[in-house]
């Protein structure tokens, strides 16, 4: 009597397979039109562990557009050998710097860009993007010396604080703990494609269910108070000292840019503090973006915990540019500073 039953069953099942498949391929092509499916995507690398892919696509958080150049930067245009009176300055950093929530245009790299172009007509001013979401600083730091070796000829490096570290430890990684971390990555470029993954995944269930995965992925990500306790200092001071020498074999001159999260009026993590200290030791500019926000409405300044608005970015904008522009003869009409002052008063504020 049972394999009466049997063709019955296969019929089912095989009907069930079909209304799934086509509930799938629905959900796909339904889900484009409103930008999912158009998320950057990141490759493993070697060096970098992972790299954002070129895309005209839009952001997760609000679905803004977002370019990644051929070059692999934030920045509409891939990048030719500089020409004469040309500056090109790149700001390195995690996904504020790279701009998380904000249009190509919004960015401070981009606001940066036609501040110095309006203002210094001295010089042609490119200021390129080279933030990548998720990098904690020794990542970042990484990133600036590939960007020298790889001759894109920057003349300023910006080094903006990370808030990602408790994964300091990645770039460390070596043999098959690198490899099955780089498998990782891999697998996740594959799955991201899909519009039904960025729906689902990262945009409804995203706080409920991709940052536990996250967490699983690096463990410790997430709890920003154990990263706190285990912050070595003494380790990225000496990775912070090791990306300023290699600017300065370079010939690239260095800035600092300490930014906070929503709600910050002091520095609350080591680092932040410790590049303060490097900062001041060796005369370079600072940016303290913490004590300049603490006066400030951070409603306005912040669109979530730790990712700056438009105003956010167009105010770290504005404070490197007056940092810049003070900076050897890049705009003719300011006159020139002490580097070290200048280094000392943009440190003081806590």
């Amino acid at each position: 009597m049972e394999d009466l039953f049997l063709p019955r069953k296969s019929h089912r099942f095989l009907r069930f397979l079909l209304w799934s498949a086509l509930v799938i391929v629905v959900l796909e092509v339904g889900l484009r039109p409103f930008g999912y499916g158009h998320y950057v995507l990141y490759r493993p690398d070697q060096r970098m562990l992972w790299l954002p892919l070129p895309i005209h696509g839009v952001t997760e958080a609000g679905h803004k557009s977002i370019t990644i150049s051929p070059d692999g930067f934030r920045y509409k245009v891939k990048l030719e050998p500089k020409k004469d009176g040309q500056v090109r300055i790149f700001d390195f950093g995690d996904s504020v710097t790279m701009g998380w929530g904000v249009d190509d245009d919004s960015t401070f790299s981009a606001d940066l860009e036609r501040k110095l172009n309006s203002s210094c007509p001295k010089h042609q001013f490119q200021v390129v993007n080279a933030g990548v979401n998720a990098y904690p600083n020794s990542l970042v730091i990484e990133r600036m010396k590939a960007v020298i070796d790889e001759n894109f000829q920057p003349d300023i490096a910006v080094f903006d604080y990370s808030g990602n570290t408790a994964m300091e430890g990645l770039v460390d990684k070596q043999g098959a703990d690198r490899e099955k971390f780089l498998s990782r990555v891999r697998w996740k470029g594959l799955v991201r494609r899909s519009a039904i993954y960025n729906f689902f995944i990262e945009d409804l269930l995203r706080y409920v269910v991709y940052y536990r995965l996250k967490h699983l992925l690096v463990a410790g990500s997430l709890d920003t108070a154990q990263a706190k306790q285990e912050a070595d200092v003494e380790k990225f001071n000496a990775r912070l000292a090791d990306g300023y020498r290699y600017c300065q074999e370079h010939h690239v001159k260095m800035v600092l840019l300490v930014t906070g999260t929503n709600g910050e009026r002091s520095l609350e993590h080591p680092f932040q503090q410790a590049m303060l200290d490097f900062g001041q030791k060796n005369n370079l500019p600072v940016v303290n973006m913490v004590d300049i926000w603490k006066t400030m409405d951070q409603s306005q300044i912040f669109q979530d915990h730790g990712h700056p608005s438009p105003l956010g970015h167009e105010t770290i904008a504005r404070e490197l540019f007056s940092t810049i522009s003070e900076m050897g003869s890049y705009c003719s009409q300011t006159p020139q500073v002490n580097l070290s002052q200048k280094a000392a008063a943009k440190a003081v504020g806590n």
